[in-house]
């Protein structure tokens, strides 16, 4: 139950955090809080109150003091207070699990429930789980029916604040959807705080009949200012109480004139009164004079943004504290500030210590304490984190912290901020990271199947260096302009420690920020071609290292030095700088590549992949089976993120919305569903078809979608209501392709009769037929103008057609089979092509020549589909594996020598010193062991040679063949053939069988008795194997043969 837990979101977790909630002051709210709490006590039907005000209205304070009154009266369900200032409080896919969490601590019998349904979906407690209509069902609801059967009669009220914080807004909405769908049906109400948000506003539109609301900002400005009143005379009664002089009356003060000037300039804005209290508390015996400067101070405050007088308040507290400083110690400050203020991800003292080097922070930034939370009693674990988001926004604005508002601070400049971070965050993990830098025993770096990063004690990677290692690429990739001193320290980093920053990651569970960390790195360096140009070759190969070893580095650590630094290309640059680990390693002697090709992700899907969509952002790629699932991929790691389940027949066809929000899949089944791509819940299901729906496509506003079907049609659906709008019926065969022109006016269709049509979607009427192609059209596809369309063919041709002329303008040809799928580039500039020849082709449109021929699917390619920026290309096969391509020029996969069709016999000589490989190409060669040199080509079988062995004494070697002929004997000296007396069946026995190592059932591992060796997903497609001694040898679909050395 434990893993739903986090820290620091709960309402009285958050106190200890950083200190920045308190409850309402007596006699103040007093309104508010008693419609909430009437509300919560009450029976109505009304079972969610949204309390929405804009920013500074004081929504977390009463929030926070309903939590403290709920819980007194044991009707506290949980709580979630959100904040951008924390990963974790910003993240709306934790607020589920937590909730759960504290509902398990309020009954025996839901906490039983929970755990049970943990041992059976241990995912749901994952913080990457996007499911959120199942988590909360199998969470929450379902455990609360059966308590509520068993006698649980009284509400508990969950309380969630500051929804706006959260960093992914569409999230948000599904969870506010998620909660609207089940509230109904469980003993729980919701208490939902957030600013006035677009997607949050829209998401409680339609829910009127179960919503309450509460608008802060339009309450009645006489009540606020009678709160503010309230709230600012007693707490400067207590600091006058504290700090004055034992003869000095108590009632005298604050001066009434003064106090009301304060009320005035606080207008309706809480946060104002809240930090005039700590400046003027902060003052101790100089509080009288704080409060005269606050007093006098110009201007009034706007009631729809912040005004002058909340600037004014920041600047005079920024001019404040810099006023006893001398000139070099205003630098510092500056700096401090800064990294207060730019830090991804806020950090406690003890660590902006060690970013910053000033060993004195405290002494600064308690300067701030006014604005910026400092810990008391020494709390080394406390965050040091602004009060309120007002104060940064200030800062970075130099129109309101303007020279003349803040002559000796200055605004801050977000570039310069993140350039000092950059740097720091280099400095530090140059300095701090080493190999093994949990200091594990020693038999745990070595290399193991199913070892974990669970047995490492990670507290000793310091949260300094944990910061740096999460997010210096992120700081860097805000920066204007590379100083020499940040380039220095990022050569050093690059070449001595990537390794040890991607252990750093693995042991953090943060390794997926590499990927993207190393992509950013590329992008800013990029800009900087001078200085970075020697670089940029070692942050591509650290990329596409990472991307290969993602899998095996996320588990355990220290694979990063073992089975994944030994697939390097042989001349990759990381290969060169840790020659010495990698010697340390078992070593591939054959099969690998020169360079990296452009394969940059191999997904093993586990069926027959159909369909392939990139999400518009680039982030995701969705895939359809032959299992009847679509899968939801991270591009940057290959990982799995999502599984959607409920079609009941093999899914053909996928598709994005424009928004991202939506995935439609089209299936065997007949049916077209559509999907939140946030919660990963089944939206609608749209019947219509009568028979199999080969293609979906979505209309460029996301209002409509088409489907194609083998029942001859073409449908057109509304998105909104799940309505079918219009049937188009003209084709005499099969639909197999629909696409939506870049315009929407157009919808163009590709069929089994050979032609391709494209409709008008507001009449339903034929605009044009497109003859042409002498066999069954596969796939269509609009160029990004809607000038040409593309057109894939079983006549194994593509075609590209004049869309306002109807006319062929190119026919390309190159493909030795059918063209199942064709897409063009964002740009235009390329098409790609995939066909059951197995390969990809990279077109350039312009030319209509083949620009690249991608080769490694060692079946039929179904689905090909660009990335938004058109930088890669994913491509589904029936081979069960999704690949994700480089797309820049030249990139064709380096050409391994050896066989051209897959590898169906390996076999060791006896000796050791060779490698005898049969082929589905009719050849059999033989490979030097220690070299990886092919030493002979054997020719003569006219069909796959399925079994080959060595002569005990190693100096012939028997084949066998599918063409069922007498088997061969070859001298493995000279090659020469001689048929053998021994009929059709081999004279030697295979070699290869020694018990010393192994292939793992599931042809990820090498298994041995010293060390074990991870293969990685593109080398997984083994047919065949033999080992002798130390040598493991394997031989694979694509073609490839492997030995690898154990020793």
């Amino acid at each position: 139950i434990d893993r739903l837990r986090y820290e620091g979101i709960s309402y009285d977790t958050r106190i200890s955090s950083y200190g920045a909630a308190r409850e309402c002051m007596p006699g103040t709210r007093i309104k508010v809080l008693a419609d909430l709490e009437n509300w919560a006590l009450g029976d109505g039907s009304k079972k969610v109150y949204w309390v929405v005000g804009m920013a500074g209205t004081g929504k977390s304070t009463i929030l926070h003091t309903l939590c403290h009154n709920l819980d007194d009266k044991h009707l506290l369900g949980g709580s979630f207070f959100c904040s951008r200032a924390l990963d974790d409080t910003s993240n709306a896919r934790l607020i589920i699990p937590s909730i759960a969490h504290s509902l398990a601590s309020t009954s025996p019998s839901i906490k039983s429930q929970i755990v049970a349904v943990l041992k059976d979906e241990p995912k749901l407690a994952e913080r990457t789980y996007i499911d959120l209509r199942k988590q909360f069902q199998k969470l929450i609801h379902d455990p609360m029916r059966t308590s509520l059967e068993q006698s649980i009669t009284k509400y508990k009220i969950i309380v969630i604040d500051a929804l706006d914080e959260c960093t992914e807004l569409e999230q948000v909405s599904a969870l506010i959807r998620v909660i609207l769908d089940f509230a109904h049906h469980i003993p729980l109400k919701f208490v939902i705080a957030s600013r006035d948000e677009g997607p949050i506003r829209k998401a409680f539109r339609f829910s009127s009949d179960i919503r309450d609301d509460f608008v802060l900002h339009e309450v009645e400005k006489d009540v606020v200012k009678g709160d503010i009143t309230i709230y600012l005379t007693r707490e400067l009664e207590v600091i006058h109480n504290r700090e004055r002089d034992d003869d000095e009356a108590s009632d005298s003060w604050p001066p009434q004139d003064q106090l009301s000037t304060l009320v005035d300039h606080s207008g309706t804005l809480f946060i104002y009164a809240a930090t005039a209290v700590r400046y003027i508390s902060d003052g101790s015996n100089l509080y009288n004079s704080q409060l005269e400067t606050l007093s006098m101070a110009q201007g009034s405050v706007s009631e729809t943004k912040f005004g002058r007088s909340l600037d004014g308040l920041y600047g005079g507290i920024l001019e404040e504290a810099c006023k006893s400083l001398e000139k070099g110690q205003i630098s510092p400050m500056r700096d401090l500030v800064s990294i207060v203020v730019f830090l991804q991800n806020p950090l406690s003292l003890e660590a902006i210590i060690s970013l910053s080097k000033v060993n004195d922070s405290h002494k600064y930034l308690s300067r701030l304490a006014s604005v910026i939370h400092i810990p008391v009693n020494n709390d080394s674990d406390a965050v040091i984190i602004p009060f309120h988001a007002s104060f940064p926004d200030f800062l970075i604005d130099d129109t309101r912290c303007s020279q003349q508002r803040c002559p000796s601070f200055g605004a801050l400049i977000p570039s310069e901020g993140h350039e000092m971070l950059a740097l720091r965050c280099l400095q530090l993990m140059n300095t701090e990271l080493k190999y093994n830098i949990c200091d594990a025993p020693k038999e745990w770096t070595i290399s193991r199947r199913g070892t974990t990063n669970k047995l490492y004690e990670t507290e000793k990677i310091s949260a300094a260096l944990g910061y740096s290692c999460v997010y210096w690429a992120s700081h860097l990739s805000k920066v204007q302009e590379l100083g020499s001193d940040l380039v220095f320290v990022l050569d050093d980093f690059l070449k001595k420690h990537l390794l040890h920053w991607m252990e750093g990651l693995s042991l953090l569970n943060k390794l997926e920020t590499g990927v993207k960390s190393l992509a950013n790195a590329r992008t800013s360096l990029s800009q900087f071609k001078e200085p970075t140009h020697e670089l940029l070759p070692l942050v591509d190969d650290a990329q596409r290292f990472l991307q290969m070893g993602f899998p095996i580095i996320q588990q355990h650590a220290m694979e990063a030095y073992q089975s994944a630094l030994v697939w390097l290309p042989t001349q990759s640059l990381l290969r060169g700088l840790y020659a010495e680990a990698i010697s340390q390693a078992p070593r591939v002697t054959l099969g690998l590549p020169k360079t990296w090709g452009p394969t940059e992700i191999t997904i093993q899907n586990g069926s027959g992949v159909n369909a392939v969509a990139f999400s518009p952002d680039g982030s995701q790629l969705a895939s359809g089976s032959d299992d009847n699932t679509v899968w939801i991929w991270n591009t940057a790691t290959g990982q799995e993120e999502a599984k959607l389940e409920g079609h009941t027949a093999r899914v053909w066809s996928v598709a994005f919305s424009p928004d991202g929000s939506q995935l439609a899949s089209g299936s065997e089944d007949h049916t077209v569903q559509i999907w939140n791509t946030a919660t990963g819940q089944e939206e609608a299901k749209l019947e219509g078809h009568t028979a199999v729906v080969r293609s979906v496509a979505f209309s460029p506003d996301g209002s409509q979608l088409a489907s194609g079907s083998n029942d001859n049609t073409v449908h057109i659906w509304n998105t909104a209501t799940g309505q079918k709008e219009a049937k188009l019926e003209g084709h005499t065969a099969e639909v197999k392709s629909v696409a939506f022109s870049p315009n929407g006016s157009q919808l163009a269709s590709g069929s089994y009769d050979n032609t391709v049509w494209i409709w008008n979607t507001v009449t339903g009427q034929e605009e044009a037929k497109l003859e042409g192609h002498t066999n069954r059209v596969r796939s269509v596809a609009f160029s990004p103008d809607g000038s040409h369309l593309a057109s894939g063919s079983d006549d194994n041709t593509v075609r590209i057609w004049n869309t306002a002329t109807g006319q062929e303008e190119a026919k390309l040809e190159g493909h030795t089979a059918g063209v199942l799928s064709v897409a063009f580039s964002p740009d235009g500039s390329q098409l790609a092509s995939g066909s059951e020849d197995n390969t990809v082709q990279i077109w350039n449109t312009a030319a209509g020549q083949k620009e690249t021929k991608l080769e490694g699917h060692t079946y039929q390619v179904w689905s090909v589909a660009f990335s938004p920026d058109g930088s890669q290309l994913a491509s589904g096969s029936d081979d069960n594996t999704v690949r994700i391509w480089n797309t820049a020029p030249g990139q064709e996969e380096a050409k391994l020598e050896g066989h051209t069709a897959g590898v169906l016999s390996v076999a060791l000589s006896p000796d050791g010193s060779q490698l005898a490989s049969g082929s589905d190409d009719n050849t059999v060669r033989i490979w030097n062991t220690a070299t990886g040199q092919e030493e002979a080509k054997l020719e003569g079988h006219i069909a796959g040679v399925w079994s080959v062995a060595f002569s005990p004494d190693s100096s012939q070697l028997a084949s066998r063949s599918f063409d069922n002929t007498v088997v061969w004997i070859w001298n493995t000296a000279t090659g020469p053939k001689e048929p053998s007396s021994h009929g059709t069946e081999l004279p030697w026995e295979p070699h290869g069988t020694s018990g010393i190592l192994h292939l793992h059932e599931d042809k990820g591992w090498i298994v041995g008795p010293l060390c074990d060796c991870w293969i990685p997903p593109h080398n997984q497609d083994i047919l065949t194997s033999s080992y002798l001694g130390s040598r493991a040898a394997f031989g694979l679909k694509s073609g490839k043969v492997i030995i690898v050395d154990m020793a």
